[in-house]
């Protein structure tokens, strides 16, 4: 039993060197294996390392210079690109600068003229404001303007003093106040067709009409004047004034227009001015009532010129009428002379066997030497035959 577990001892220790010798024998090949293999990888690494570091500096290089191509290729694009935007941005420039400077010349001109227009202004408020106080303080200045500017009104629509207009007629008219004969002024005369006239007469009311336009509640004593000025109108009796024939009514003419609408609102003291014959009018209705006398003027050169013509016509019409009597009397004298030429050249023409025609007698010398290329037409040549009858006839004759 000591024998086979020594046996059993010798035989597992003898195994476990066996073992041990084959493990160590595999552990060593193993081993030379490992480094070999780790030999490889470090080479393989090391190739690896090569490779990427020369790609790397290939994929630069190749980077750079197609950076480099872009960069020349943008460059010279853009230098054709750019250098016409640099010469229209030179151009552009020169214009803006050039802009500028006119901008600052015609500013400075604009400066001048603003500057002479409020001189201007100040001075036209200055005249303005003389023209008020002249038309509202002085009488005499106020009965101008109006005459001045009514005046204007008529030369502007195609009337002529002194054939369509008198201005500052004299005449005479017995005044209503007292029923004497007093020498009037009318300040103009329209002459109308048929020998009428119409008077119109300017009246400014402005100092009132002002004194309303700043203080509402003046208004009656604007409308005050007014009625005044027609009282005073209507007294002059313009109707019955000598040398003048007009209708039953008088223009009484205000040059401001807003002042007779106003007027015109009020409808008794337009009616009370009616019953005065008068008819108050600012420039518009004026110009309406010019146009119709204008319109009335034509009519009646419409209507001389067709008497003119109808009488013309009726001149013409006897004085062709006298034409064809004295044709036909002229046409009978011809006749009868005719007649009587007639007679006298069958006179002449008539012959016998014994006693030929004068004319041909009168050929006849043409025989005894006369020398001529002229001839007697041969329809006188022709003879006619002298009838006993026709000789005592013509004897008569």
């Amino acid at each position: 039993m000591v024998i086979a577990a020594v046996s059993f001892v010798l035989g597992t220790l003898i195994g476990a060197a066996l073992v041990y010798f084959v493990c160590s024998q595999k552990h060593a090949g193993a081993r030379e294996e490992l480094i070999r293999l780790k030999a490889k990888m470090e080479t393989s690494e090391n190739l690896q390392e090569i490779i990427k570091r020369d790609f790397v500096q290939l994929a630069n290089e190749t980077i750079k210079n197609e950076q480099e191509d872009l960069r020349k290729q943008n460059r010279e694009s853009l230098e054709e690109k750019i250098l016409p935007l640099t010469k229209e941005l030179g151009e552009f420039k020169a214009k803006v600068e050039k802009f500028n400077l006119s901008g600052v010349e015609n500013t400075t001109k604009i400066i001048e003229q603003i500057g002479n227009l409020e001189k201007n202004n100040k001075i036209i408020e200055q005249e303005a404001k003389n023209l008020v106080d002249a038309l509202t303080k002085n009488q005499n200045t106020k009965g101008s303007y109006g005459e001045n500017l009514l005046d204007t009104i008529l030369q502007s629509c195609g009337m002529h003093e002194g054939i369509h207009y008198t201005k500052q007629f004299v005449t005479t008219s017995a005044n209503l106040k007292d029923d004497e004969e007093h020498v009037i002024r009318p300040d103009v005369v329209i002459n109308l067709p048929n020998d009428r006239h119409l008077i119109i007469d300017s009246k400014v009311t402005l100092t009132s009409y002002l004194d309303y336009i700043e203080d509402n509640s003046k208004l009656k004593d604007f409308k005050a004047e007014v009625k005044k000025r027609i009282s005073d109108l209507a007294n002059k009796n313009y109707q019955n004034a000598g040398d003048l024939s007009q209708p039953d009514f008088v223009l009484m003419y205000m040059p401001v227009e807003t002042s007779v609408n106003l007027l015109y609102e009020d409808s008794d003291l337009i009616n009370s001015a009616y019953k005065s014959n008068i008819i108050i009018v600012g420039t518009s209705s004026l110009l309406t009532t010019i146009r119709l006398v204008n319109q009335l003027f034509a009519q009646q050169r419409q209507c001389e010129s067709v008497s003119r013509i109808v009488s013309a016509g009726t001149n013409l019409y006897e004085t062709f009428v006298q034409f064809c009597d004295d044709l036909l009397d002229v046409q009978k004298k011809f006749d009868t002379v005719s007649s009587q030429l007639n007679k006298t050249i069958n006179r002449f023409k008539r012959g016998n066997k014994s006693k030929p025609s004068l004319f041909s007698q009168v050929e006849a010398l043409k025989e005894y030497g006369i020398n001529t290329p002229k001839e007697i037409p041969a329809n006188l040549l022709v003879e006619e035959e002298v009838v006993d009858e026709l000789e005592g006839v013509f004897a008569n004759d």
